[in-house]
């Protein structure tokens, strides 16, 4: 779902984590104003895709979850990054959300989340590129 989003608007992204309750994305688009647009997609179709897997292979999960409520908060909270150091404060921010969460012990262990392509070189289902100078890649 984000790298289909991304793909359709040029986007890049060089780290994302899915947490139960909430995501972070660390995205780049050509032109401004595009992460507003981006957002609005993901979210839908994400929110559609959720509730197809909730209704079709997660039946009685679905039962404590209200259907016909959205999936996503109406807001997201944009953070401009506009250096290396802020980006790999970030990531570092990101990639031990689940680990602070004790979801994990290790954050590349996190299998919704870019930290093992940092930490192995691994594929996460989304292609991961460094937009910014210098460390990590």
């Amino acid at each position: 779902m984000l790298a289909s989003q991304l793909t359709k608007q040029n986007g890049k992204c060089s780290g994302f984590v899915v947490m139960p309750d909430h995501v972070h994305a660390l995205v780049w688009f050509p032109a401004t104003r595009q992460l507003g647009h981006f957002m609005k997609q993901w979210k839908q179709r994400s929110s559609v895709q959720i509730k197809k897997l909730l209704r079709e292979r997660l039946m009685s999960y679905a039962g404590s979850w209200d259907l016909g409520a959205p999936v996503w908060q109406a807001r997201y909270y944009p953070f401009s990054v506009y250096s290396t150091r802020k980006a790999i404060e970030k990531l570092d921010y990101m990639h031990l959300n689940p680990v602070k969460a004790g979801l994990v012990e290790a954050a590349a262990d996190w299998r919704y989340s870019s930290a093992r392509h940092y930490e192995y070189g691994q594929s996460v289902g989304v292609p991961i590129e460094w937009i910014f100078e210098g460390v990590p890649q």
